[in-house]
């Protein structure tokens, strides 16, 4: 795994203990947990509020850093790991408690982003949020996830940008891989669907009711003050369909469509990318995780 710190200096691949990338459709989509040897010239690199640069050139904030001391003596000095977890820099802000209240009206995804302190430029594919309301003491991502669930979309990373995409448009994707059903765990919760996921119904202006998805028996929510095509979004979602470990590859991304041998593609819910070389005695691993979801509508 290639990760550089201090601008461009590339941490040695026998430095990482261990380190896990993980991509997500969430509204901080990237993330980075990793065990890094340090010593006591790079130490200071690694602390909270550094930055570390993926291969990819995604820059990541450390936002937790602690130092621990190995039992390992090396060269007459006891070997010392930074554990941090860093996470996408540009949107670093939105995952924070808010002291002041946000509220907006029929504004774009990108600007409640930046209302919320996140640094990005714009949202590919755009849309806007008709209500937006995050109360001071609350932290925005909570609040984003509502928006994109009521929008019938999920955020995604992918080549240095943040892109909306509709979940049905997931699945109009061309796959990037493919995976056998053999070589994965099958999820399989009919019955936890109906229950978790509830259909929505709300009252307009004239006080007629207005429902969404009923086509299935499910719990049913009361939602105020939601459009017939809000009501309907909220029902759609992925469901975690499939567990699968591939040959480590960090191109692979949440948002990306696999091919399932003998069944329908599959979406990557979350990627989450091991490197571990081996320190200390322990067995290097290199893999990929996958968590794949079907749509659920």
């Amino acid at each position: 795994m290639e990760l550089y710190y201090d601008k461009n200096k590339l941490i040695r691949g026998d430095w990482i203990k261990r380190a896990v990338l993980r991509s997500d459709l969430v509204p901080v989509p990237l993330t980075l947990e990793a065990d890094i040897r340090v010593d006591a010239d790079s130490r200071r690199h690694f602390e909270t509020g550094r930055s570390l640069v993926t291969y990819a050139g995604d820059e990541l904030e450390i936002i937790r850093s602690e130092l621990s001391m190995s039992g390992a003596v090396q060269g007459g000095d006891q070997a010392a790991f930074v554990r941090l977890i860093a996470i996408l820099k540009c949107v670093k802000a939105v995952a924070f408690i808010k002291p002041t209240a946000i509220i907006k009206a029929n504004a774009t995804l990108a600007e409640v982003y930046r209302s919320a302190g996140a640094t990005l430029r714009s949202i590919e594919g755009d849309f806007a949020v008709p209500r937006f309301v995050c109360m001071a003491g609350e932290v925005p991502t909570y609040h984003i996830s509502r928006a994109l669930q009521e929008g019938g979309g999920v955020v995604r990373w992918r080549n240095g940008r943040l892109s909306f995409i509709p979940l049905r448009g997931l699945f109009q994707q061309k796959t990037v891989t493919a995976v056998t059903n053999s070589a994965s765990d099958n999820v399989e919760s009919g019955f936890l669907e109906r229950h978790d996921i509830p259909w929505f119904y709300s009252v307009d202006a004239d006080g007629a009711f207005v429902y969404g998805n009923r086509v299935k028996a499910r719990a049913a929510r009361w939602q105020p003050g939601m459009s017939e095509i809000a009501l309907r979004n909220m029902t759609a979602c992925l469901v975690h369909t499939k567990t699968t470990i591939v040959k480590y590859n960090e191109r692979l991304a949440a948002g990306d469509l696999v091919e399932v041998q003998g069944a329908d593609p599959l979406v990557i819910m979350t990627s989450a990318t091991l490197f571990a070389a081996g320190t200390d005695g322990d067995a290097p691993q290199q893999y990929t995780r996958l968590w794949l979801g079907r749509l659920e509508a």
